[in-house]
């Protein structure tokens, strides 16, 4: 089964770890669900995904 190419990263502080531990971050958008947030695209890996468990999955998209 493929992986989607990118995953979206709603929470801040997870973003900023994330990019810390070498992960690419693509680009930085607008939510379009909630105006108030930003969403973090990263490109996705299977390493992205391992990390990602470590992680409440309320801070990302799946």
């Amino acid at each position: 089964m493929a992986i989607e190419k990118y995953k979206l990263v709603i929470d801040a502080e997870v973003s900023g770890e994330l990019v810390g531990k070498g992960f690419k971050l693509v680009d930085i958008v607008p939510s379009f669900r909630y105006k108030d947030r930003l969403v973090f695209v990263f490109l996705n890996s299977q390493e992205l995904e391992a990390e990602l468990t470590n992680y409440d999955s309320s801070t990302y998209y799946k």
